[in-house]
């Protein structure tokens, strides 16, 4: 009878487990899901036909801060920088 004890004991501890790493889960994807919307709304790059130098610089930091707030993923980032590189003249 202990055998049966313990192993019951056992699987209510696993699905303990695995209901709190779903929870955890569930808590960063909404993180990050927030944290998108507000990295779309913080960092709108320039637009297309804005090369005026010193606006794409302070978009490129404002892109910097937010990537080194954590609001973005480093993919995300190195796109919208490259984008913004492209903008810049260079005499």
């Amino acid at each position: 009878m202990a055998t049966r004890r313990n192993s019951f004991e056992k699987r209510e501890r696993e699905r303990s487990k695995r209901a709190k790493q779903a929870a955890k889960r569930e808590r960063r994807q909404s993180r990050d899901d927030e944290s998108n919307t507000e990295a779309d709304r913080e960092a709108a790059p320039a637009t297309e036909f804005d090369t005026d130098p010193n606006q794409v610089m302070k978009a490129l930091a404002d892109l910097h801060h937010l990537f080194d707030g954590g609001g973005m993923a480093f993919d995300e980032f190195e796109a919208r920088k490259s984008e913004l590189m492209a903008r810049l003249e260079v005499d």
